[in-house]
């Protein structure tokens, strides 16, 4: 039996293209991994004051830097990983460090596993008890998102309590001082894919 030069082109080209239909052959992936990168949470300190003034502190752990300028704390974390990207406005970026706090009767709470959230444009901490992420800052404001070669950069001129991590911190340490919307400060993400 003879097989035609254009039918033996046909039935190849037709079975790979079946195979990638039903997902037997995977292309290249397409989601960047970060691979460097830090975030900046600038915490006005008159919301630390008012904290203060409930007898609740906070204190900033397995930071990169920490610096005190106009009216602002700004603590400095190193990025760890993620798959955060501005193009799709999609992802995450998660951080070493996190966030300690403490009232003056011995309650705490530790946040750890800090996580910027592109998508919904939050910042996230977790606790042993929290059973997942906490949203606790909602970036508001002036926002902006910058990709410059392999280097995205995303900010926003202020940062504001989240409802959920309001509630959380509230019930952690006994209080009502934390309040959904209160301005917290601002925020300013480098990462390197």
């Amino acid at each position: 039996m003879r097989i035609s030069a254009k039918r033996a082109i046909t039935l190849p080209v037709a079975a790979l293209s079946a195979m990638a239909l039903t997902g037997l052959i995977a292309g290249p992936a397409n989601a960047s991994t970060v691979t460097s990168g830090s975030v900046t949470l600038s915490v006005n300190a008159s919301f630390l004051a008012a904290l203060a003034g409930h007898g609740i502190g906070f204190v900033p752990a397995a930071y990169s830097s920490i610096s005190y300028a106009n009216g602002q704390v700004a603590v400095t974390y190193t990025a760890t990983g993620g798959d955060a990207d501005i193009s799709t406005f999609s992802g995450t970026a998660s951080y070493s460090g996190g966030i300690y706090g403490f009232d003056l009767n011995g309650r705490s709470v530790e946040l750890t596993s800090l996580l910027f959230d592109l998508g919904d444009t939050q910042f996230d901490g977790q606790t042993a008890t929290s059973g997942g992420e906490v949203p606790l800052v909602d970036l508001a404001g002036s926002q902006a998102g910058n990709i410059d070669g392999s280097t995205e950069t995303y900010t926003a001129s202020e940062l504001t309590l989240d409802a959920a991590g309001a509630a959380y911190l509230d019930g952690a340490l006994g209080t009502k001082a934390f309040v959904s919307g209160a301005d917290v400060g601002s925020f300013s993400a480098t990462w390197v894919i």
